[in-house]
């Protein structure tokens, strides 16, 4: 009898370990790999029916107003939003330009099609295509090419020369240094021998803007440097920079939808990018019928897999309404103002909350994206890492890092840039709002930033 309840039991744990399992795998899919899981389901189990139907007008509203917010972010599931203060700054060089179908390899192979070269050599041009970095620059020496072909440096030099030679100007150049003056010596103009020499001989203190330096080493007024910065800010230092990188751009579905009206908000879940799982009707009739047993416990056991998974995705979706009406509630002045109004928010917090372990609401942020007026952002966001308060007599709260970045950013885009905030000025303005945060901190969180020292960001006059 103890053998048989322990076999019982252990038959018991192991069908709701498996339940806990699925349950908790359906929990951390997206939108997306909860369709591919549904589309693989009704392929395995004969009695599943997809329906990508509306059911019904209340629906349908749903639907135009998830068009309605699609209209007003023209984002529209393209996924570059995150963190997008942490993004690599190139500073003083900064020279934007947008995306072209093209790839730079493409470009350069277009343009050596003209040049009639042997099968051979355009297997060195397709190499040195090959080995250039994100930049666009061939920072092997020569040797290293003649080495890999067998022929001479001085062959190796030569064919470097007609990759420097194509176009976008500064392409395969060793270096920042080298791409500027390759670009500079085209233009053939006299006019630019200031803006060379400080290309050539003074790089490093133009990084750090010390203008005045530059000027008295080459005996230029103040006036004559600061103009020859801004024709080099016209170069292009990323002779890759408006080209296809050749990557898929990273698409997402967000599973939670804010929408902001006159007077209130109102959450939409992503349900519509997943089919409705239904029961095949000529099955189910089999089910009722005489037929054999085991046809019987065949069927009994797909229509109990497709009950739990039915289970199963309404728990998903409870749970992420949940964990959105908690969100809206916490982080109402983010939804109204943007990113620089993000508060402190804790997983912890979230369950207590909701009412659910922490480990769900970890399990519920993963891979998951939320969109409202001001972008899509994944749900990790909302719960980042914080800092504490320090000395400003304040509870040790926490204050969201990001928060504190865009209220830097902000200082620094609002300064007199000839005279700019010093990084102590920067911690009292931080203090001032709410925020205390040590002048290393904001040292720190500048170079993160890409933000350069109070002397770089002057503007000198």
């Amino acid at each position: 009898m103890n053998s048989l309840h322990l076999s019982q039991s252990m038959k018991l744990r192991q069908t709701i370990s498996q339940k806990m399992i699925q349950s908790v795998s359906i929990l951390q899919m997206n939108a997306q790999e909860l369709s591919d899981y549904i589309s693989e389901l009704s392929v395995e189990n004969p009695l599943v029916e997809l329906s990508r139907e509306v059911p019904s007008s209340e629906e349908e509203m749903r639907l135009r107003k998830l068009e309605w917010l699609s209209n007003l972010d023209e984002q529209n599931r393209a996924y570059y939003r995150y963190d997008r203060e942490d993004a690599e700054d190139t500073g003083f060089l900064n020279n934007v330009s947008g995306k072209r179908a093209e790839t730079l390899a493409d470009v350069l192979r277009l343009q050596l099609l003209g040049g009639h070269y042997a099968p051979e050599e355009m297997e060195i041009f397709d190499y040195i295509i090959g080995s250039l970095d994100e930049r666009g620059y061939f920072i092997l020496p020569a040797s290293h090419l003649a080495e890999v072909f067998g022929i001479t440096e001085e062959d190796a030099a030569f064919y470097l020369d007609i990759m420097r030679g194509l176009e976008p100007d500064g392409v395969c150049a060793a270096g920042l240094r080298e791409c500027l003056l390759r670009q500079i010596d085209k233009k053939k103009d006299p006019s630019w021998d200031v803006e060379r020499a400080i290309v050539d001989r003074y790089m490093e203190p133009l990084a750090r803007n010390k203008l005045p330096e530059i000027a008295q080493c080459l005996k230029q007024p103040l006036e004559r440097i600061t103009r020859a910065l801004e024709n080099i800010r016209t170069l292009n230092p990323i002779p890759s920079q408006g080209f296809d990188s050749g990557e898929a751009l990273h698409y997402v579905t967000p599973d939670i939808t804010i929408v902001k009206f006159e007077d209130h908000f109102e959450i939409l879940l992503n349900q519509y990018n997943y089919p409705e799982i239904k029961v095949n009707k000529y099955y189910l009739k089999l089910l009722r019928s005489d037929c054999d047993q085991e046809t019987k416990s065949y069927l009994n056991a797909k229509l109990k897999q497709v009950e739990e998974v039915r289970d199963h995705i309404a728990r998903r979706g409870s749970t992420l309404m949940s964990l959105a009406e908690y969100l809206l509630k916490q982080q109402k002045d983010f939804f109204l103002y943007g990113e620089s109004s993000l508060a402190p928010s804790r997983m912890k917090d979230a369950a207590a909350a909701i009412g659910v372990h922490e480990s769900t609401i970890s399990r519920a942020v993963r891979d998951k994206y939320l969109q409202c007026p001001w972008g899509i952002f994944p749900l990790s966001y909302f719960f980042s890492v914080g800092i504490s308060g320090g000395n400003s007599g304040e509870s040790e709260e926490q204050i969201s890092t990001r928060r504190v970045k865009a209220a830097l950013r902000k200082l620094v885009e609002e300064e007199d840039t000839a005279h700019p905030l010093s990084d102590q000025k920067l911690c009292e303005l931080l203090q001032e709002k709410g925020m205390a945060v040590s002048r290393r901190t904001i040292a720190k969180y500048r170079d993160e930033m890409g933000i350069g020292s109070t002397r770089e960001r002057k503007t000198w006059k």
